[in-house]
Formats: structure tokens, sequence, C-alpha cells
């Protein structure tokens, strides 16, 4: 039983992994192409460090220890 529990969990972390990548890059990539579009160097370097902490925010949360029913 427990293989297939480990299947079962490799799963849904992929599932969480990609919905996380997903919402990050159209919620931060988009802010991100509005700022290279307008040419700010400024705009794009905040943008860029937004992402930057998005995706390390994300992977601070998947190396959480998690508890059974969450």
């Amino acid at each position: 039983m427990a293989p297939e529990t480990s299947v079962r969990d490799a799963v849904r972390i992929e599932e969480w992994a990609c919905d996380k990548a997903q919402e990050i890059m159209l919620r931060e990539g988009f802010r991100l192409i509005r700022s290279a579009r307008n040419g700010n160097n400024t705009e794009i370097r905040e943008t860029s460090l937004m992402m930057a902490r998005a995706i390390a925010a994300s992977l601070v949360d998947a190396s959480r220890p998690r508890h059974a029913g969450e």
C-alpha cells in the first residue's frame, strides 16, 4: 500500500506545482510583459523581482511539512 500512497502523493505534488506555476506566470508574467512594453528598466527590474519573490515563496510553501488531510 505504501507505493500506491507514494504515487498518489507524487501526483498531488505535481498537480500543485503545475497549478502554482501557472498562477505565478499568469499574475507576475503579465506584469512583467506590461513593464517590458513600457520600456522602463526600473519597472522591469521591480516586476522581475516580484516574480522571483513569488517563485521563492512557492518553494518555501512546497517545502513546508504537510499534515494528513491538507
